[in-house]
């Protein structure tokens, strides 16, 4: 339980099956509130019951996990790591992170992001956190670089909006 900058408190956990729905009405929300993200207001192309099962296997997973920020019984921001059971690769997860406008600059990113380094940390496997970030959203740079990633290289025009081609820069944390 941690306490937003407007008093609300967050609380931080693991999604469940029970969230499937509400995860991707968030979802499509917050693609259609901002251009930063990958995905627009479409949300992500699963069922609810796809990301049932996506969230059922997440469980079991060391490397593969989605978290829920939640403030007065809503899901108001995701973030999920995504790694692979490979043994080569198995210590590398990458990092994603979706927050409601109405929650931004509130604290939320960083107790998210605080919430999923430690349980990287804990897991032992985990080494290294990967991210990529739009060049020109400078509070989620901002934030990533408070928690301690590094900048390591960038994707020349990744994104394509409305023909306008958008630079990604790769950051990481190494644990």
């Amino acid at each position: 339980m941690k306490f937003l900058k407007d008093n609300r408190i967050l609380d931080i956990r693991e999604a469940k099956t029970e969230d499937a729905e509400e995860l991707l009405e968030l979802l499509k929300k917050v693609g259609g509130e901002t251009d930063f993200l990958l995905m627009d207001a479409n949300g992500v192309p699963l069922t609810v019951e796809q990301e049932r099962t996506y969230l059922e296997n997440n469980l079991k997973s060391v490397t593969n996990k989605t978290f829920v920020a939640i403030v007065e019984n809503k899901i108001i921001a995701s973030s999920g790591i995504h790694g692979s059971d490979r043994e080569r690769i198995a210590h590398n997860v990458t990092l994603g992170i979706s927050i409601l406008k109405d929650f931004w600059n509130l604290g939320v990113g960083t107790y998210l992001m605080e919430y999923i380094i430690n349980y990287c940390r804990m897991t032992k496997t985990i080494k290294n956190i990967m991210l990529e970030v739009r060049e020109d959203n400078k509070y989620a740079i901002g934030l990533y670089e408070k928690m301690g990633f590094k900048y390591v290289g960038k994707y020349l025009g990744k994104i394509k909006i409305n023909d306008v081609f958008y630079n990604e820069l790769i950051y990481q944390l190494v644990l």
